[in-house]
């Protein structure tokens, strides 16, 4: 009876490690730094109200955006939600576009195979930034708080500076010291980030490739940027298949980096401003 016991028992978790999904929408937001008491009184007087109201309008749609995360036991997809675009303009009226530097492809883990894929793209070029991964280094806080129905603890991950950043911030300095940039450029920090995971569901990943907590994070606090979990179900009947992006051509993040950067470079004037050429 005892062997028949563990026998169903071994069962009934493997059933539940391979059918078990769920899926978790996230709000992320860009804190901006509030600029208008750095302009004067008189400056303000000359600035158009119509197109500060677009800017301003256009500013928070670029900041504010919705992803979905799909997620089983050993897999995550993480992606940005699609939105209707609003009607274009008629002929006449003021159209402003603000974008930030955030990669708008899929994002994959699998900690089966201790793999992330990350779709990205450089003009229009597709990219698969292939990379093996390796558990974060989180550190526990005996601190916890309700988000929503769960409970939630925190946790702190310390994210150097990068190799990357440092080269940047030398060559910068080093062109500073031949011309004065017309933008400068801060010097790199160590960021700390704070998460808070629900043990109650027992997945370790979160959004924007977060992962390697006992538990599915529901919130991410990076220092310009905040994600929030606005509604997880768990156990949906209709099961949603988690594939791994598969088109684009496959580099690791340093070989894209370096692709990324040549192009860039290729741009710049003199004072280091990227110039857009348009045609009518």
């Amino acid at each position: 009876m005892k062997n028949i016991t563990l026998l169903i028992l071994f069962f009934s978790t493997l059933s539940f490690s391979q059918e078990f999904q769920g899926k978790a929408t996230y709000f992320s937001k860009i804190i901006l730094e509030n600029n208008d008491e750095k302009i004067s009184p008189e400056s303000k007087k000359e600035i158009d109200p119509a197109l500060d109201k677009a800017f301003q309008e256009a500013l928070k749609k670029a900041s504010e955006k919705s992803y979905l995360l799909t997620f089983n036991k050993s897999e995550c997809i993480y992606e940005q939600e699609q939105q209707l675009e609003k009607p274009k303009p008629a002929s006449g009226e003021m159209s402003i576009s603000v974008s930030f530097s955030t990669s708008k492809g899929k994002k994959y883990i699998n900690t089966k195979n201790k793999t992330s894929i990350t779709e990205d793209e450089i003009f229009d070029k597709e990219f698969l930034i292939v990379e093996t991964i390796e558990k974060p280094d989180w550190k526990l806080v005996d601190e916890s708080k309700k988000i929503g129905d769960y409970t939630c603890f925190k946790a702190k991950l310390l994210v150097p500076v990068s190799e990357k950043q440092k080269k940047e911030y030398e060559e910068f300095l080093k062109k500073e010291e031949i011309k004065s940039a017309l933008f400068k450029m801060e010097e790199p920090k160590d960021k700390i980030i704070t998460a808070w995971y629900t043990p109650e569901i027992p997945v370790s990943f979160g959004p924007n490739n977060y992962w390697g907590l006992p538990g599915l994070i529901l919130e991410i606090n990076e220092p310009e940027t905040i994600i929030l979990c606005s509604k997880v179900v768990l156990n949906t009947k209709e099961k949603s298949a988690i594939k791994a992006p598969n088109n684009g051509i496959k580099v690791s993040q340093k070989e894209f980096d370096a692709v990324q950067k040549k192009k860039f470079d290729s741009m710049k004037n003199d004072d280091g401003v990227i110039i857009f050429q348009t045609t009518n």
